[in-house]
């Protein structure tokens, strides 16, 4: 059995929405009849990756109510080391869309995932995600009304193979590195149902999946 924890939404992120996105996406899977798929809240993510899953999904962003002026962060420092210990003893973590935001960029968590989530341009764009650098039409793109989402990412320590290019300009939109014995995927598309489910995404976030398993 393959065993997925997946911690979703936040104040600007829909929870249900994520959860369609990421259930599609194992419905793709080779294997998806052994996979076991649980939904953890922030309280529970220290004993779930206890119990050692093969895959822990963050798609939180740190701050849980941003617009409140004590912004209260749910990634302590404890938790930041528990998080790092597991994919160095052979985890793995995808940290997709706002699970790279918000964050500390000097934290365990971010420096692990070795980049993370800077801005992105008002409202939703028409992003063209590229699989090939600099590719911007042709059968290696594929187009999506999204959040473009602009990074920074150290980009000699991993592997990019995701690039996004809209009005705003282009950016770097997912890349993928191994760490201790796990892995990591960052992965930043997308931000509403409709985009999760689009069949572009959906197929590549399944592909990125079954890398980390």
């Amino acid at each position: 059995m393959v065993k997925i924890v997946a911690l979703l939404g936040d104040f600007y992120h829909d929870e249900d929405a994520y959860k369609v996105g990421l259930e599609a996406a194992i419905d793709r899977l080779p294997n998806k009849e052994d996979v076991e798929l649980r939904y953890i809240t922030t309280d529970e993510v220290g004993a779930a990756l206890a119990e050692k899953p093969d895959l822990f999904v963050n798609g939180k962003m740190d701050p849980q109510k941003p617009e409140e002026e004590d912004v209260q962060a749910w990634l302590t420092d404890d938790l930041d080391k528990t998080i790092v210990a597991y994919v160095e003893n052979g985890g793995s973590v995808l940290s997709w869309h706002s699970g790279m935001a918000g964050y500390d960029p000097e934290c365990r968590y971010i420096k692990m995932c070795r980049g993370y989530f800077d801005y992105h341009p008002p409202g939703l764009q028409d992003v063209t995600y590229m699989l090939k650098e600099d590719e911007k039409t042709g059968p290696n793109t594929f187009p999506l009304k999204d959040e473009q989402y602009f990074v920074h990412c150290d980009v000699n320590a991993t592997e990019v193979y995701l690039w996004s290019t809209g009005v705003d300009g282009d950016s770097l939109a997912g890349w993928k590195h191994s760490f201790g014995r796990g892995k990591v995927c960052c992965f930043t598309p997308a931000h509403t149902e409709e985009a999760m489910l689009d069949k572009n995404v959906s197929e590549l976030l399944a592909e990125k999946i079954q890398w980390l398993l």
